[in-house]
């Protein structure tokens, strides 16, 4: 066992705040709550319980990074959680992901956020956020752990093709990807492994409080003109994806 792993044991989250942008990335890990109360906040719906013993506030955000900001803010100070994690979708920019892929988020920044000149956009975000060493070194853990389901044979024609993890970087901006020219800007500029609506500001939300956070997300797409085609396909698998690595990651909290 390694320290980061004796000292999280020794120092537990009191309570975990789960973020998700639509009710699909949610519908599992509700199922798996011990529900006590549900309040409703910004129009936000905040369903308060335990998972396994480890109490949570589950929450749909709603789509974008102002969602996103708003709702972590909420979770901090009305109900004072220790740290956020975030399940949900995205769309694959490394091109050695495919649909079904999981990313932890090591890194998250700002894709859209910068200064437009003529000729060019000049990013502005080029550090973004870091994610918790303690929280993905339970995610990479729990990832050991998880019976993922099979990918899709229309995605994949290998037997029993099962989702690959990986550790990486996430970006985030207030738009839907659907193009092979951003898709490659967004690898060549961020470094990006997938590409998202909400991360980041869910992320700065947390810096500036100085909690902690994580981020899993699933590919439901390649951000490519397919994506429109291939999101509402497969999103329902790939949020089943990511929330089977967080439902393992608190019954790991548990024991």
């Amino acid at each position: 066992m390694t320290f980061l792993l004796c000292l999280f044991l020794i120092l537990p989250f009191h309570r975990i705040g789960i973020m998700g942008a639509m009710d699909k990335e949610l519908n599992l890990i509700k199922q798996k709550m011990k529900i006590e109360e549900v309040d409703t906040l910004a129009q936000k719906i905040f369903t308060v319980g335990s998972i396994k013993g480890i109490p949570c506030v589950c929450v749909q955000a709603g789509v974008g990074k102002v969602n996103a900001a708003l709702t972590a803010e909420i979770l901090i100070l009305k109900y004072q959680v220790d740290a956020i994690i975030f399940s949900g979708v995205a769309g694959g920019i490394n091109p050695q992901l495919k649909i079904g892929d999981i990313v932890i988020s090591e890194r998250v920044l700002h894709h859209d956020f910068g200064q437009i000149l003529p000729d060019q956009f000049i990013p502005g975000d080029t550090t973004g956020y870091s994610a918790d060493t303690v929280l993905i070194e339970i995610a990479l853990k729990a990832v050991k752990d998880v019976k993922f389901p099979e990918v899709p044979k229309k995605l994949c024609k290998e037997k029993e093709h099962l989702p690959r993890v990986v550790l990486g970087r996430i970006v985030s901006g207030d738009q839907f990807i659907s193009s092979e020219k951003k898709r490659q800007w967004l690898a060549q500029t961020f470094r990006a492994d997938c590409v998202e609506m909400e991360g980041s500001g869910m992320a700065q939300v947390c810096a500036l409080n100085k909690l902690p956070f994580l981020i899993i997300r699933c590919v439901s797409d390649l951000a490519n003109e397919k994506a429109e085609i291939d999101f509402p396909a497969f999103v329902g698998y790939s949020a089943e994806n990511s929330s089977l690595l967080l439902l393992k990651m608190i019954e790991l909290l548990g024991e």
